[in-house]
């Protein structure tokens, strides 16, 4: 290339890097006194002086206490281990948050703050153990009930009995009774148990000295309370059949195979295991109506609901328990760590206990951490 055309070339390159900047100059504005950078750093980091509690579970409410925090909760990241908590709120010395899901390990907690490049200090988290055995001994258990002291009451199909295991593991015979199907607390605290096989439900005592019939109606094998006192009671092979507040005991639907039944709101939710559905019916004056499946192409056995309306079910050869939410999302809990298959399930406190009932050999029994409250449970105390 010749010195004349390098020279133009050059007056060319001059040229646009003039109209390049005129252009482009006043879009990058020079931070200082008078133009704040809306992205500062060189801040301090965050402190954290102590955690309240240092221990617990999977979306418990946790109290973090230092200082050099965000008041706005989204310039906040905290982080327990590798996954982060969700913020409630903040002040300058104060996060409130919801651990994250995580069980059996100790964690470091450390916070960051916008405008920081640096983490806060560590302190310890421990998580407890969220999935516990509560009995493997117990042949063929039906059922799964807990009062409100703690005690897990368990029926053995086998033994004719119901079990009751004190939060300490003591476990003793609080009354003998043919149960087969679910058990649970009901009006007057009364435990209330189905004897399939004799077709009927009766009802126990609190002090367990006295059994006595409640409801006779065919293969009654679960059991729930709407708002206004009336007994829905799933019957193996015919359906679902209501009794009222006279005893009168009426048919209010028909289905294949039901396994499980529960009363949420208005609603009422019934598991079909051979036709692979979950069904959802308006509970009306009349009976049941509006049959719509929320749930189909699996082999659906146990049901609850908790406060804020979530369905949590078992597939029947499965080992994860399963999540429906209002708004339709779905979600997979403890992915591989229950049994199969799950049958009874009961929640209470915030825990699921479950059932593998062993079919005449030794079952199993555990309870698995939600970390949300129940839904309100008409007639159950």
């Amino acid at each position: 290339m010749n010195v004349y055309k390098l020279l133009i070339l050059l007056g060319i390159l001059a040229f646009l890097g003039v109209f390049y900047v005129s252009c482009e100059g006043p879009d990058q504005p020079t931070y200082g006194e008078d133009v704040q950078d809306p992205n500062p750093t060189g801040m301090p980091a965050a402190s954290i002086d102590s955690i309240s509690p240092d221990e617990g579970f999977l979306k418990d409410k946790v109290m973090i206490y230092g200082s050099g925090f965000n008041e706005n909760p989204e310039y906040n990241l905290v982080a327990f281990g590798k996954r982060t908590a969700v913020i409630l709120s903040v002040t300058s010395n104060m996060l409130e948050v919801i651990t994250p899901n995580l069980s059996g390990e100790t964690v470091d907690v450390k916070v960051a703050v916008k405008g920081s490049e640096f983490w806060s200090n560590q302190l310890p988290f421990i998580f407890k153990e969220t999935v516990q055995t509560i009995d493997e001994e117990i042949v063929w258990p039906n059922g799964v009930a807990v009062d409100a002291t703690g005690n897990v009451y368990i029926g053995s199909a086998a033994d004719g009995v119901i079990y009751q295991i004190a939060p300490d593991g003591a476990k003793t015979t609080f009354a003998s009774v043919p149960v087969n199907g679910s058990i649970e607390f009901g009006p007057e605290n009364y435990l209330y148990v189905c004897e399939q096989g004799e077709g009927k439900i009766a009802r126990i005592s609190p002090d367990g000295s006295t059994i006595e019939d409640y409801v006779v109606v065919d293969a009654p094998i679960d059991f729930d309370w709407d708002a206004d006192g009336n007994m829905y009671i799933v019957s193996n092979w015919s359906g679902v059949f209501r009794r009222d507040g006279s005893g009168t005991v009426t048919q209010v639907a028909t289905i294949d195979n039901p396994k499980c039944i529960r009363v949420f709101e208005s609603n009422i939710y019934v598991t079909d295991i051979w036709n692979d559905q979950i069904l959802k019916y308006d509970i009306t004056s009349s009976g049941l109506e509006n049959e719509t499946p929320v749930v189909e192409g699996i082999t659906a056995l146990g049901i609850e609901f908790d406060v804020n309306g979530t369905m949590y079910y078992t597939h029947a050869w499965e080992t994860s328990l399963y999540t429906l939410a209002p708004d339709g999302t779905e979600e997979v809990l403890y992915e591989g760590q229950l049994m199969t298959p799950m049958h009874y399930l009961t929640f209470y406190d915030k825990t699921m206990y479950i059932v593998y009932p062993g079919w005449g050999d030794v079952g199993q029994t555990m309870k698995a951490y939600i970390g949300v409250e129940q839904a309100p449970n008409y007639g159950r105390p």
